[in-house]
């Protein structure tokens, strides 16, 4: 083409002076130097800056890139950008890495990674619920809302309703009924944006089935009969989309629910021991992790894994195992190890809060203690953030039957700012742009603890 072109220009160049002269000037933008060498390349790119303003867990940051000799573009979420001009990206729940290219026509482009940590501004905003909530529970769906299903809700008999709560608005709206009123139920996500919702207290006594909701709708379907009555369990849904049913009140059992038929199936190998109040927690391989657990036996293991594959359980191994921890919180972190945080031992004297964190590694299946909470916590209430930290709220602590005081590990341990009134039986759900709902539970004298907060 450049062989073609000069060509061209010698061709024009024998023709008269005016048309040389016209040519010449409307053409020397074209570079006839490079005709016979002696042209120079385009300025290579540049980045001079790239940086982002503090910005809070739940807003959009503000980006400003400075760069020459290119056009340039923020991946991802932004697009083309101008060089000083500052951009917005969409809210932010946790860390995000953004890439600035700087780039022309024949040169290499220019790249720098910036990654942009927002901040919990550690404070609370009030929310006013239509109902007291107490032995509730609550699920975050899809769209970004918080379902809330049943609990007790200031009447005599436990509540039966659906609620959904919108965080744009703050508000919540009757979605749905369940067909019968529960009370410290557990209600279990499902793939499908539906929940199984299993066991608690019931307000009819011949209520023992299981129901599906939908979490969009608030339709509710029956689901099914537990084998056994389940009532302070745990449930965990299965990679396989089954989920599991964990011990309860004087059981050592487990059994399977099957969304293709809607039936539970009792697993014949029972656990090592009763376990009530004890976690499930479902590993990167499909298995899952029961740690604790109380009941009254002479004997205790500490944690045991569940392979839904051979429906058989294996040992963990840990210093600790004998160990009586109950109303613990546990959490699988990104590397596939679990967090056991805080809970309660069985002592003669009564429970006693734990202040302990342990760690189970599924590479060695081990139980390994790896550090301590600020504060013993027992009946935790907590998430695992975007930023791989560990927030606790309330429960029960020595000095606080109902205790206002929050914390964060993640491993180190440190302090939150307090709630402005005890919880303890509350629920916490993360909001999709990183904040925390915290909704009602039992105040320091057993009654219900008023409306709910968002931690920001």
């Amino acid at each position: 083409m450049r062989d073609l072109t000069c060509f061209h220009v010698r061709l024009m160049m024998s023709a008269s002076a005016h048309t040389r002269r016209h040519f010449l000037a409307s053409t020397a933008a074209l570079g006839l130097a490079g005709c016979g060498g002696g042209g120079s390349p385009p300025a290579a790119p540049g980045i001079q800056r790239f940086e982002a303003a503090a910005v809070a867990v739940g807003e959009a940051a503000r980006l400003t890139a400075v760069f020459s000799g290119g056009a340039g573009r923020i991946e991802p979420d932004v697009g083309a950008v101008q060089s000083g001009v500052p951009v917005s990206t969409p809210v932010l729940a946790g860390p995000r890495r953004y890439t600035l290219i700087v780039e022309v026509l024949g040169q290499p482009a220019q790249r720098r990674e910036l990654t942009v940590t927002p901040q919990y501004r550690d404070r609370y905003l009030p929310l006013a619920t239509p109902e007291p909530l107490q032995y509730h529970a609550a699920l975050a769906a899809r769209d970004g809302g918080v379902i809330v299903l049943g609990g007790s809700r200031g009447l005599p008999t436990m509540s039966e309703a659906i609620d959904r709560f919108d965080p744009a608005t703050r508000r919540f709206t009757r979605i749905g009924s369940l067909a019968t009123g529960r009370a410290q139920h557990t209600a279990v996500a499902l793939a499908d944006d539906r929940a199984l919702v299993v066991g608690g207290q019931v307000s009819l006594s011949s209520a023992g089935f299981a129901e599906l909701v939908d979490l969009r709708s608030g339709a509710v379907e029956p689901a099914g009969w537990p084998v056994r009555p389940r009532s302070r369990h745990a449930a965990v849904a299965l990679a396989d989309g089954r989920v599991l049913l964990v011990g309860g009140l004087d059981s050592a059992s487990v059994e399977l629910w099957d969304p293709a038929t809607r039936r539970f199936r009792l697993v014949a190998t029972a656990m090592q021991n009763a376990r009530e109040f004890p976690t499930a927690t479902l590993l990167a391989d499909g298995r899952v992790l029961i740690v604790g657990g109380d009941h009254v036996g002479p004997t205790q293991r500490l944690a045991e894994v569940f392979d839904p594959r051979t429906e058989r359980f294996e040992p963990v191994a840990s210093p600790l195992d004998g160990e009586r921890r109950a109303m613990h919180a546990t959490h699988r972190l990104a590397d596939g190890r679990v967090w056991v945080l805080g809970g309660e031992l069985r002592t003669d004297t009564g429970f006693q809060p734990l202040d302990t964190v342990l760690v189970f590694d599924p590479a060695t299946q081990t139980l390994q203690p790896q550090g301590r909470l600020d504060t013993p916590r027992s009946l935790v209430r907590s998430l695992l953030g975007a930023d791989g930290q560990v927030r606790l709220f309330g429960g029960f602590t020595a000095g606080e039957p109902a205790a206002r005081s929050a914390s964060r590990y993640g491993p180190a341990a440190a302090a939150l700012a307090a709630m402005p009134a005890g919880r303890a039986w509350h629920t916490v759900t993360p909001l999709a742009d990183g904040r925390v709902l915290i909704l009602g539970g039992d105040d320091a004298q057993g009654g219900a603890a008023g409306g709910g907060l968002i931690y920001e």
